[in-house]
């Protein structure tokens, strides 16, 4: 010990270390008092939070250090102690400070925003780098905070640069030495640590995310991106996950006929002896439109005067779940009614072409299908997964200059998107087609900035001013669609992509999942309360319902306005890695290494808050097998292609 001490002494590693250590100690503190009121604070967590979080940040290091160790040990002695080197190491050093401490920032505003460390959504950010660059170019005083970034950094390599780039080595060996130390180090963390066992030391997630490093967990989200359910996850024996699962659509939809002997595809037939009805339909999925915002849910702030008037007027599902945290998992659910898979999105997987959608059965019968997007829908690969399962495009890039009166990073104002939704549906009723618009907003999103003077909320100042703006250009765009010829014979659905956070003090927490969906037409639909719990993935199977279809069908949710009386009350929620499956009042959880988890959720008033304690007993093991049917065959359908069109499934 005392030899590898020494080696590490003399490549001035241990004192960049106790730097970087330190600026994540600090931040660790921070996030502490920012969550203050969520944790129960003892001394032996203190220390374990530190602790664990110091093992993290001493791993983290030893995976950065690698490429400069291997500048260090392949550079020639002559060059290393050069002047020229000295100056080189200067320069690498105030970057690597430069670096650390803008990461630290970083993360307070990550954090701030999405109450966990770096994630996969981190990841996606540096992909997308245009939209997220200018999402924070709008939302912060980035001038202000790179003077304050640089000076910090200028500060910490003024007082430590003379120690730390001093190093002089004679010899190879002895710098082979350092590498190998710092590099298995390196390799045995990669293969034996695994920061999802942290778990374990405490249920409270804040905990978790407090002890873990965020550029650690980048890597790791990077790492991570792809997750195979069958080696990771709990399973059946594929047989008879597929039989519980028939079962479980067949509890719920007892008229329906399945085609085959190997999966879920059916025939579901009309609910009623009437004609099918050719509705015309606008599909509004409303970014991070969380439930309490409503006050149909009990806000007493009324930022939603709009839908809380709709939510009258028609039909409001008032405990309905997403299925995810973030816009993709939204989307997936909503137009193709499957549960949210771990992983990524389906939207935003490979072999995603040609899937049985909500689109699938309506154009079979003469209709338009189109994904309007106010800002550029290369963003999430929105515009690929909706383009190669049967819609038509019109994101920002199909808007001319006269059609956007204000835009931001993100898209139009949603006023100008909905003014374009309007054209769009002329355009189908003009050539004597029905039409189905999916259509995706954006002003709900920070920077929460939208046209001045169009409430009573200044632009920029927060979540609420967004969402009343939001709720004011979709009560214009009722107002305008009102005096269209296609109205009466036009449904309107608002539904939440997802609600506008995802942190709590548990793995998956409930409450956080809870969202509107409004269905409205007033000469179709009667105004009424649906109380049940149900998922984002039934709303398309119960607007096709309204539309009285006989169809084939691929859906994992059941209409639940005609099969309300069969009903099985359950709704799906995850995260990246976990997956939950939410039945009378159990939330049974799926996690990778084949872990499961079950609680028992407390609802209150309104639904959208909520109490969770772990269970080991009095749950139902039938309802647990039935959790991991939903999923295992939901992963294994899509893996082997078995969730395509009819038209290209000879199977069916």
């Amino acid at each position: 010990m005392k030899k590898t001490y020494n080696l590490l002494k003399s490549l001035s590693w241990i004192k960049i270390f106790l730097i970087f250590a330190a600026i994540a100690a600090i931040l660790r503190t921070v996030f502490l008092f920012q969550e203050i009121k969520e944790i129960e604070f003892s001394l032996p967590l203190l220390l374990e939070i530190y602790l664990v979080g110091f093992f993290f940040d001493f791993i983290t290091l030893c995976y950065i250090s690698l490429l400069p160790l291997l500048y260090y040990i392949l550079v020639s002695q002559k060059f290393f102690n050069s002047k020229a080197n000295q100056t080189l190491l200067k320069i690498f050093y105030f970057l690597f400070i430069f670096v650390i401490v803008f990461s630290a920032f970083a993360e307070w505003f990550f954090f701030d925003e999405f109450q966990t460390r770096f994630n996969f959504i981190a990841i996606d950010y540096l992909i997308y780098t245009s939209e997220v660059i200018g999402n924070i170019m709008e939302s912060y005083p980035m001038g202000k905070l790179m003077t304050l970034i640089l000076l910090i950094s200028s500060a910490i390599f003024f007082f430590t640069y003379k120690k730390i780039t001093a190093t002089k080595e004679r010899n190879f060996s002895s710098k082979a030495k350092k590498f190998l130390v710092i590099s298995s180090i390196a390799a045995i963390a990669f293969i034996m640590i695994d920061s999802s066992k942290l778990s374990k030391i405490s249920p409270n997630n804040y905990v978790k995310e407090i002890m873990e490093n965020g550029i650690y967990q980048l890597f790791s989200a990077y790492r991570n991106n792809q997750i195979d359910y069958e080696q990771l996850y709990v399973t059946l024996d594929e047989k008879e996950a597929t039989k519980l699962l028939r079962a479980a659509i067949l509890k719920q939809e007892p008229k329906s006929k399945f085609l085959n002997q190997e999966d879920i595809s059916r025939l579901i037939p009309a609910p009623n002896s009437a004609a099918e009805k050719k509705y015309n339909v606008m599909l509004v999925a409303i970014e991070s439109l969380s439930a309490e915002f409503m006050t149909a849910f009990g806000n007493g702030e009324n930022i939603t005067p709009n839908l809380d008037q709709l939510a009258k007027d028609g039909l409001l599902f008032t405990n309905l779940k997403s299925t995810g945290t973030r816009t993709i998992r939204g989307l997936e659910a909503l137009s193709l009614s499957i549960p949210p898979t771990p992983g990524n999105s389906i939207v935003r997987r490979s072999q995603n072409e040609n899937l049985f959608n909500i689109s699938s059965p309506l154009k079979e019968r003469g209709y338009d299908a189109k994904f309007l997007y106010g800002g550029f829908g290369y963003f999430d690969n929105m515009n690929y997964f909706f383009q190669n399962n049967g819609f038509e495009i019109v994101d920002r890039e199909k808007f001319s200059k006269d059609e956007i009166s204000f835009a931001n990073v993100w898209g139009v104002a949603d006023e100008d998107l909905f003014d374009k939704s309007i054209k769009e549906a002329d355009k189908s009723h003009a050539a004597g087609k029905p039409f189905l618009n999916f259509i995706m907003t954006t002003s709900n999103h920070r920077p929460f900035t939208y046209p001045s003077g169009k409430i009573d909320i200044e632009p920029k100042t927060g979540r609420n001013g967004a969402v009343k703006y939001t709720d004011y250009a979709i009560g214009k765009f009722i107002e305008k669609s009102r005096k269209k010829i296609w109205f009466d014979n036009t449904i309107f659905i608002f539904v939440a992509d997802h609600c506008a956070g995802s942190a709590g003090n548990t793995d998956v927490p409930l409450w956080r999942y809870q969202i509107p969906a409004i269905f409205y037409a007033p000469k179709i639909i009667k105004s009424q309360i649906f109380a049940e719990n149900v998922s984002q993935i039934d709303i398309a199977p119960t607007l096709l319902g309204m539309m009285n279809l006989s169809y084939k069908s691929k859906f994992f949710g059941t209409d639940v306005l005609h099969n309300k009386k069969n009903l099985d009350h359950h709704s799906f929620v995850s995260t990246y890695t976990d997956v939950g499956y939410f039945k009378e009042n159990k939330l049974y959880l799926l996690k990778p290494k084949k872990e499961q988890k079950v609680f028992d959720v407390t609802i209150k008033k309104y639904g959208w808050n909520a109490s969770q304690e772990e269970l080991t007993k009095n749950y139902s093991e039938d309802e647990l097998k039935n959790a991991i049917a939903y999923y295992q065959i939901a992963s294994s359908l899509f893996k082997n292609d078995k969730l395509k069109n009819f038209a290209t499934d000879s199977k069916n």
